[in-house]
């Protein structure tokens, strides 16, 4: 994402409005993308003082900022030197503490077998401007290039938002899917064939928020899946005076931003393993993926998995995968569940993306995990609540 320097918009009034590159911006997108393959071999340094005399075409400060900065943090480099050039300086420093300086550079070119003039050459040639430049990595046109600047732009401006609000038509399971992968902090709601999402933002979260806000801006390209959408972030910006002011960020169809690829079957790498290691474990039991989404009061609840009896099925037990997590957050996951009727619910959290200060809620099944979901603890689970509801009910026969 983009420093908040390089970041290039307006605002008119509370409305924030991104510079986006468009296809104006090609000419100058080409002219410095040639400027980088001419300084390919030389020093970063080197580079960077010609973008900042100018690319030879007319290009907005602003935009030119963001893109440059895109280019540099997409170009390799490496040290130009015959010698680490920590042992170069480790001689020299430990020669200067006895000799003058011609005596020290001799001295130190021969315990390194340097020329001494290349001793003060390679000196510092470690330090980021004196690294030489290589090759993009990949083949990279304007368009691209304007794609890749305008994604980072919008996603560098999400990681100041409060909140957001997103709104869509068509294809949206796509996106809770990726909603669900990425681990949002978020409530669904379902009007006919529109899906309106309500997320929490980086900005009213107390950990992980730069984790958290790369999440959130994974969101936008998969926006493009749907017929229509249109997404609204209350944001906090600097102002032209450099003071914070909130301002609305709103992103919709029809903006220069690409598409994001297609999911794989299994939304995650926590989810597959789970699967596969309850199918081992459990043999009474089965697994269902993704099943219908359930109405709560507060929204849609999306469970992961149906976990169903083979010999009884009216023994079910819905299981969610939560990613990001606060406890305000699962507060409101139980009330929803319980106001609902919603029982035999169990939620899996990552112990290692809370984003409060408080702990887990009681009165909801909430199982911690690292890296993986344990089958047998799943299991145990609920084989013993289905053991305690049968006591209970011999209790009440007898």
């Amino acid at each position: 994402m983009f420093p908040k320097a390089v970041q290039a918009y307006t605002l008119d009034g509370s409305r924030l409005e991104p510079l986006y590159l468009t296809a104006s911006d090609h000419p100058w997108l080409r002219a410095l993308l040639d400027l980088h393959d001419r300084n390919v071999g030389r020093r970063r340094r080197d580079l960077q003082a010609e973008v900042a005399r100018g690319v030879g075409e007319p290009a907005p400060a602003g935009k030119l900022r963001m893109a440059a900065h895109l280019i540099e943090r997409m170009t390799t480099d490496r040290v130009a030197s015959p010698v680490a050039p920590r042992r170069i300086r480790a001689a020299l420093f430990r020669h200067a503490a006895a000799h003058d300086r011609d005596g020290a550079l001799v001295r130190a070119a021969t315990e390194l077998e340097l020329p001494p003039g290349d001793v003060e050459s390679f000196l510092f040639a470690d330090l980021p401007g004196e690294r030489i430049v290589q090759p993009l990595g990949e083949l990279l046109g304007p368009a691209a290039l304007a794609a890749r600047v305008n994604a980072q732009l919008v996603a560098s401006l999400l990681q100041r938002a409060n909140h957001v609000r997103i709104t869509a038509h068509g294809n949206v399971r796509a996106l809770v899917r990726h909603a669900k992968l990425v681990g949002l902090l978020c409530v669904f709601e379902l009007e006919g064939d529109r899906l309106t999402l309500q997320l929490s933002g980086p900005y009213s979260l107390f950990r992980r928020t730069l984790v958290y806000g790369r999440a959130l801006a994974s969101l936008v390209p998969r926006l493009a899946w749907c017929r229509d959408f249109r997404l609204v972030a209350d944001c906090v910006v600097s102002d032209a005076g450099g003071a914070s002011t909130p301002a609305e960020l709103v992103v919709a169809k029809g903006d220069p931003l690409e598409a994001g690829r297609e999911l794989e079957r299994f939304d995650s790498g926590v989810e597959a393993r789970f699967a596969r290691d309850f199918g081992r474990v459990a043999r009474h039991w089965r697994l269902v993926r993704e099943p219908s989404a359930l109405p709560t009061r507060h929204g849609l609840f999306f469970p992961d998995f149906e976990i169903v009896h083979r010999r009884d099925e009216r023994h079910r037990w819905l299981l969610e995968i939560v990613g990001f997590w606060t406890e305000a957050y699962l507060r409101g996951k139980r009330d929803a569940l319980s106001t609902a009727g919603l029982e035999n619910v169990i939620v899996c959290v990552d112990e290692t993306k809370a984003c409060g200060l408080d702990g887990l809620p009681a009165g909801l099944v909430v199982v911690p995990y690292r890296r993986r979901v344990r089958a047998k603890q799943i299991l145990e689970i609920i084989e013993s609540q289905g053991r305690e509801a049968a006591g209970r009910s011999e209790c009440a026969q007898t």
